[in-house]
Parts: structure tokens; C-alpha cells; sequence
């Protein structure tokens, strides 16, 4: 994922798209998620699972903190590049990229166009 071309994005909405589209990201992990749990999962992935869902966990956390900030006092949100760059972080500690940036995409898609 092009982290610039994230960032970017993210700080060309206004705080309620960032919201929503923080919100939909949030979502979207949970639904992404579930794969891990389908019967045709490979047997023996259980620490590799393991690991995945606490990277899942830790994106939750760092949007969920976002999102308070965002909703009590928008002023006390961190640049969104540096949420950008904190999320990453994690996706590629965890190796779940691909799932964050399903998740930006499924995000992107209902949220396409700026408005400021």
C-alpha cells in the first residue's frame, strides 16, 4: 500500500468522511477477519493465527483511539500521517497487509471523493 497516496486521501476528507471512513476500515478488519476462521484453513496455522489477530487487535486499538479523539476533541488527534505510518507499522509486524489495504480499499470504494 502506497502510504503517501493514503495519507493523502484520508487528509483531503473532512473530519466527518475521516470518521466514517475510519469507521468503515474498523469494520471491514472484522469482516476480513473471519477468513481465518473458515474450516478450510490449513491445520497447524494456529500460532500464525494467533499473531495475525493481535495485529488485527492492535489496528483496532489505533483506530479506536483515533476515533475517541476525533469525536471528543478533534484538535487532540495525532497528523493523520502518522496514523497512516502507525498502521502500517503494524500490518507489516503482523504480515497482514493485505488485509488493511482491503480493508482501505472496501473504505475508499463508499468514500471516493473529497469534500471540504
Amino acid at each position: 500500500m502506497d502510504s503517501l497516496a493514503f495519507s493523502e486521501w484520508l487528509a483531503s476528507l473532512s473530519v466527518s468522511e475521516r470518521v466514517k471512513t475510519l469507521t468503515l476500515i474498523y469494520s471491514w478488519l472484522t469482516v476480513g477477519t473471519r477468513q481465518l476462521f473458515l474450516p478450510d484453513m490449513p491445520k497447524g496455522r494456529d500460532r500464525a493465527i494467533i499473531n495475525m489477530l493481535q495485529g488485527v487487535n492492535e489496528l483496532h486499538h489505533t483506530l479506536a483511539n483515533w476515533l475517541v479523539d476525533y469525536a471528543t476533541d478533534e484538535g487532540k488527534a495525532f497528523p493523520v500521517h502518522s496514523l497512516v505510518q502507525g498502521l502500517l507499522e503494524i500490518a507489516n509486524q503482523y504480515r497482514i497487509e493485505g488485509l488493511l489495504s482491503s480493508a482501505v480499499e472496501f473504505a475508499r470504494t463508499r468514500n471516493p471523493s473529497p469534500k471540504r
